[in-house]
């Protein structure tokens, strides 16, 4: 799920390199939210990062372990998550606001494909 990290990336059809950065993060107990809130981190009363619930994610039944570590594998399901209240997520979104939870891993350069699908 990829998408929503590679729109940081500002790529363009002229432009059409851009680098990803894929880190293993600690994610701890997660304050699940239904929608964006920019005062998510006064939300956590007690817990170590927020997880937005999408609409799709991969299924967690794909899901490998590797050194101790939780991979999501697979292509994306519908995860059945509606926020009743308006906008629903397209994607689960984490963040932590602690940087000694992430420990950065891969830095990926991709080249984008800009072709039209319609």
């Amino acid at each position: 799920m990829s998408s929503k990290s590679a729109n940081y990336c500002f790529a363009s059809r002229l432009k059409d390199i851009g680098l990803l950065l894929l880190s293993e993060v600690a994610l701890g107990q997660c304050n699940e939210l239904l929608e964006a809130n920019p005062e998510a981190e006064g939300l956590l009363q007690g817990k170590h990062s927020t997880k937005g619930l999408g609409k799709m994610a991969p299924n967690p039944a794909s899901s490998v372990t590797l050194n101790g570590s939780t991979v999501p594998l697979g292509p994306a399901h519908d995860t059945g998550i509606l926020n009743p209240d308006g906008y629903t997520l397209n994607y689960n979104e984490f963040i932590v606001y602690n940087p000694n939870q992430v420990r950065m891993r891969y830095l990926l350069k991709v080249q984008f494909n800009f072709l039209q699908l319609w």
